[in-house]
C-alpha cells in the first residue's frame, strides 16, 4: 500500500504528472510485476502494455508517449516527486529557486535549508535527513539512469529581491500560485501572515482580515493592477 501511494504521488499532476498512469494502471502495472519503483516506469514499451487486460494498442502508444515526454521535469516537480515528509508544492518551489540543481541540494547543509524563508526545523530536520539516507540517494540515481533530465529554474531578475508580500482577496488578472511563483522568480517572498516585516499587501476583491492586520502596521497596501506592473 505504501508503495502505491509512493507512485500515485509520483506520476500526479503536481509531480512527474504523466497523463493516462492513474491510480488503476499503476496497481495493474505493480500487480503484473512490470513496475516496483519509479524508475521502472521510464523502461516500460508498449509490448509491456499491450500484454494488459483492457490496454488496447493505441492507449499503449500513448500512455509509452506521455511517460517519454515526461522524463523532462522542471526541478520544483521534481523534488515534490520525491515525497520528502513535510515539503509541499510550495516548499518544494523554494527549494527549486534557491539551490537551482539538484546536486546542490544534495550537499545542502542544515543551515543552508534553515535560511529559507518559511522553511522550520521539523521541515530542515526531514529534507536533510532524506538526503542523507543510502537507499534514496540510490533512488536519485536510478531516476538520472533512466533517462530523468531536471530542468533548473530560469534567472528572470530579481528586482523584488528581499520584499515581502502577503496576498488577500481573490485576484481577476492572474493566480494566486501564479503570482506567488513570480514574486520568487524576482527574488521576493510571498507569505501567509501580516507581520511588521511585510513590504506589501496584495489587494484582491473581498479581502479577509488581513488587510486590517495591514493598516494596523502601516504595510503598504496596492491594488492588484499595480502588483502586476510590478512583476512583469
Amino acid at each position: 500500500a505504501r508503495k502505491s501511494e509512493m507512485l500515485y504521488h509520483f506520476v500526479s499532476k503536481k509531480a512527474f504528472d504523466i497523463v493516462g498512469l492513474g491510480p488503476r494502471i499503476v496497481e495493474k502495472l505493480l500487480t503484473e510485476s512490470l513496475i516496483s519503483q519509479p524508475a521502472d516506469i521510464f523502461g516500460l514499451k508498449e509490448e509491456d502494455l499491450v500484454s494488459l487486460e483492457k490496454f488496447a494498442e493505441k492507449s499503449s502508444k500513448n500512455l509509452v508517449e506521455s511517460i517519454w515526454r515526461s522524463r523532462r521535469i522542471e526541478f520544483s516537480k521534481f523534488v515534490f516527486a520525491l515525497g520528502i515528509r513535510h515539503v509541499g508544492e510550495e516548499t518544494a518551489i523554494d527549494l527549486a529557486n534557491r539551490f537551482k540543481t539538484l546536486d546542490s541540494l544534495r550537499k545542502a547543509e542544515k543551515e543552508d535549508l534553515a535560511d529559507i524563508p518559511n522553511v522550520g526545523d521539523k521541515v530542515t530536520e526531514s529534507i536533510y535527513n532524506w538526503f542523507q539516507l543510502r537507499e534514496n540517494r540510490i533512488f536519485l540515481d536510478s531516476l538520472l539512469k533512466a533517462g530523468v533530465s531536471i530542468i533548473s529554474p530560469e534567472k528572470k531578475g530579481r528586482k523584488l529581491e528581499g520584499k515581502i508580500f502577503v496576498l488577500t482577496g481573490s485576484l481577476k488578472t492572474i493566480s494566486r500560485s501564479r503570482a506567488e511563483r513570480r514574486i520568487r522568480e524576482l527574488g521576493g517572498d510571498p507569505s501567509g501572515s501580516v507581520s511588521k516585516n511585510t513590504d506589501y499587501l496584495v489587494l484582491g476583491s473581498d479581502p479577509g482580515s488581513k488587510l486590517k492586520a495591514a493598516q494596523k502596521l502601516g504595510v503598504r497596501i496596492i491594488e492588484e493592477e499595480e502588483f502586476t506592473n510590478l512583476i512583469k
